[in-house]
C-alpha cells in the first residue's frame, strides 16, 4: 500500500552561526520541497510556566531519497503556513516517517 502524497512540505534548515553561549544563531532557508502525506497523531494541551499551550503532533510519509535520509531533529519543516519541529525519522521500506509537533505557530518568534 502507498502512501497518499498530497501535500507539499518545505524543508528547512538552520545556517551555522553561533553566539557567545554556543546557541544557534544562524537564518532557517529552505532545504527542500517536497510530496507528503500527513497522518495527524494527537492534540493535547500542557501547562508550563503558568501557561496553557496546545501542542499537535504528527507523522510525515515522504518517498525515501538521498535527502530524507538527511533528515535529523535539527531541521524542522513548513505545512500549511504552521512550523512543525522534526522528533523523529525513521526509513520504512520506499518510505520516510517524520514525526514532528507544532504549536501552532506561523511564523518564528
Amino acid at each position: 500500500m502507498s502512501a497518499r502524497l498530497d501535500r507539499r512540505v518545505t524543508f528547512e534548515r538552520q545556517g551555522a552561526g553561533r553566539n557567545a553561549l554556543n546557541e544557534p544563531t544562524g537564518a532557517w532557508a529552505p532545504l527542500a520541497t517536497l510530496w507528503a502525506a500527513r497522518t495527524d497523531l494527537s492534540e493535547t494541551e500542557r501547562g508550563a510556566a503558568g501557561q496553557i499551550g496546545a501542542v499537535r503532533a504528527a507523522r510525515f510519509t515522504l518517498r525515501r531519497s538521498v535527502l530524507t535520509r538527511s533528515l535529523t531533529g535539527a531541521d524542522r519543516l513548513r505545512d500549511e503556513g504552521m512550523i512543525w519541529n522534526i522528533t523523529g525519522v525513521a526509513a520504512r521500506g520506499l518510505w520516510i516517517d517524520v514525526s514532528a509537533v507544532s504549536n501552532g505557530r506561523k511564523e518564528e518568534a
